[in-house]
């Protein structure tokens, strides 16, 4: 693809940033399903509908809607930053014109595969500004090669996650960063469900491993 954006995004709550790190790939939701992982259950739902349930899903900016209702809802999450060129020159990766809250007919949602026509929908996207809320999709699941940095909305979350991946092993996957500007809404967030998280991190390091995520709400 001749065109790409410098970075691309994906949003994920912060208690299942561990595992994420740990096993070295972002999933879809079907093969999380299978691990017993629960995705949103409405993105789950819509993919089911739609026939997305096998793509993992990024995004050409981080400031998206999605992003921006978990920060007003107070639902921590950590945003993976991965390297656009790099990660749109793998296989099995795809263009979604709009994300799939726009519940169009379903023929809308197939996901654009043929190279020239990614590029001529990318090109339209960064030169013309079309297709705002396009998404980008790499089928089964995105390994962490081409990670560049995790970010964190405030230095208590970055702390919490930096503490666990260190003891854990898992630093070296990528750095994590503060950068709040890449979250909207930053300046009035209240994290609600922080402490089930702390819990949740202190329980893993007193086992001196990842246990299975809880039930802790994100969605």
């Amino acid at each position: 693809m001749s065109a790409a954006p410098a970075a691309l995004y994906h949003a994920a709550p912060l208690h299942y940033l561990p595992h994420i790190l740990q096993c070295g790939m972002l999933r879809c939701a079907s093969v999380l399903a299978a691990d017993g992982i629960a995705a949103r259950p409405g993105a789950r739902r819509r993919d089911r509908m739609l026939g997305l349930s096998d793509w993992v899903h990024l995004a050409p900016r981080a400031r998206t809607p999605l992003l921006a209702d978990k920060v007003r809802r107070g639902y921590p999450h950590a945003l993976l930053i991965f390297d656009g060129p790099a990660t749109l020159s793998l296989p099995g990766v795809a263009l979604l014109p709009q994300n799939t809250k726009a519940w169009r007919a379903r023929a809308a949602f197939e996901p654009v595969v043929d190279p020239a026509s990614r590029a001529r929908l990318m090109d339209d996207h960064l030169s013309h500004g079309r297709h705002p809320s396009m998404e980008i999709l790499v089928q089964y699941a995105l390994g962490l090669e081409t990670l560049v940095r995790v970010a964190l909305i405030d230095s208590t979350e970055a702390e919490m996650a930096r503490d666990l991946t260190v003891r854990l092993g898992l630093a070296r996957t990528a750095p994590l960063s503060i950068e709040p500007e890449l979250f909207p809404g930053a300046s009035s967030y209240y994290p609600q469900t922080l402490t089930s998280i702390a819990d949740y991190f202190h329980a893993c390091r007193a086992a001196g491993r990842l246990t299975a995520p809880p039930s802790i709400p994100f969605d």
